[in-house]
């Protein structure tokens, strides 16, 4: 009698444990849950615009195909981000920029983040057609980081952790990231020639020479100040017409495109390469400068910190040449990281140097 009974509250035991038992949220791979990519994103309020965007382009139901599918799933915040605020603000946009948004998004095959290099730039084809840019960094104060606790950035974005990463489904895997990503399939010439508020600095890259190299194979990185800009430093379309670039050192502005030197560098790499602290050495050098992009996620207040801070090489600190700090234009998840054909394009809300003191 006491074996049955003992039997018996072993067996209850078991029951218990089994009742509180938790779903995994990343499940093996080879049992992945029923739900396609297509429905998991239709049925989830966080991605609503996303699938808003998807649903107008058709392309919500393709991604119930077979696949499999990597999908990298802006959250309605990150669309908030952006000046997107409702699924009608979609209806405001053209079609086919709409439709390579979203496409840009997705890629065929199925990649969890152990899956990715721990390495800057991994490429990956989306079905746009055009190419996206995804790095894998562990901490740089350990010998070993989890796979899945390592930094992961997608064209400047960052993939969440935790529970928001690896979603596991059963023709591919979701990963949500903090803004959208944008694709331009454009050069960066075409990119600043299309924009007039952008037109002193197009003006200014023709007087140094500059202009033609940026629509060359590069890639290249170019950090691009507006109008608005230019004019605080007293340089108008009219004067930036007449300038003369050999009264002022080279610097002066070909450090906007980094001297046409072969680089794309989005606004979290440097971070991912040296952590907070790195040594100016392994900021982007240009001349006696360098251009610092910080990066910081504060998870407690689920905000970010977003700047550039200009460097002296010579002087191992912050420039006096014009700001120390400067911020991206109409915000981080806008300003930074507007991927072209042929490079990247920052948009900055000062210039980098004050012309004024590289005069010769």
């Amino acid at each position: 009698m006491r074996y049955y009974t003992l039997s018996c509250l072993f067996f209850f035991f078991l029951l218990i444990m089994a009742g509180c038992k938790k779903d995994d949220l990343t499940p093996p791979r080879d049992t992945a849950p029923a739900r396609a990519m297509g429905d998991f994103i239709r049925n989830n309020y966080d991605l609503s615009l996303l699938a808003a965007a998807m649903q107008k382009t058709g392309l919500l139901d393709s991604l119930n195909q077979p696949g499999p599918f990597t999908c990298f799933a802006p959250d309605n915040k990150a669309f908030n981000d952006i000046g997107i605020t409702s699924p009608r603000d979609f209806d405001a946009m053209d079609p086919e920029s709409l439709r390579m948004l979203v496409r840009y998004h997705v890629f065929k095959d199925r990649k969890y983040i152990s899956d990715f290099p721990l390495q800057m730039g991994n490429k990956y084809v989306t079905l746009a057609g055009a190419e996206m840019f995804v790095s894998s960094s562990g901490d740089l104060n350990a010998t070993n980081t989890p796979a899945e606790k390592r930094e992961v950035f997608v064209n400047g974005s960052m993939v969440y952790p935790d529970s928001k990463r690896n979603v596991a489904l059963s023709n591919g895997v979701v990963h949500v990231i903090r803004k959208p990503l944008n694709f331009n399939a454009v050069t960066i010439q075409d990119y600043l020639q299309a924009d007039t508020s952008l037109s002193i600095f197009v003006t200014v890259m023709k007087r140094c020479k500059l202009w033609d190299g940026l629509k060359d194979k590069g890639p290249f990185t170019v950090f691009v100040p507006d109008n608005e800009a230019f004019r605080k430093y007293n340089i108008t379309a009219d004067s930036a017409a007449r300038l003369d670039p050999e009264k002022y050192e080279a610097i002066a502005f070909n450090i906007y495109p980094l001297a046409l030197k072969s680089k794309r560098v989005f606004s979290t790499d440097w971070v991912q390469i040296s952590g907070t602290s790195g040594p100016i050495s392994s900021m982007i050098n240009v001349g006696n400068f360098a251009i610092k992009p910080f990066y910081e996620y504060n998870w407690y207040y689920s905000s970010e910190n977003a700047i550039i801070d200009m460097m002296d090489v010579i002087k191992e600190g912050f420039s006096t040449n014009g700001p120390s700090t400067l911020h991206y234009r109409n915000g981080f998840a806008i300003g930074a990281d507007q991927l072209t054909s042929n490079g990247l394009v920052h948009r900055i809300d000062d210039l980098l140097l004050d012309p004024a003191t590289l005069r010769k």
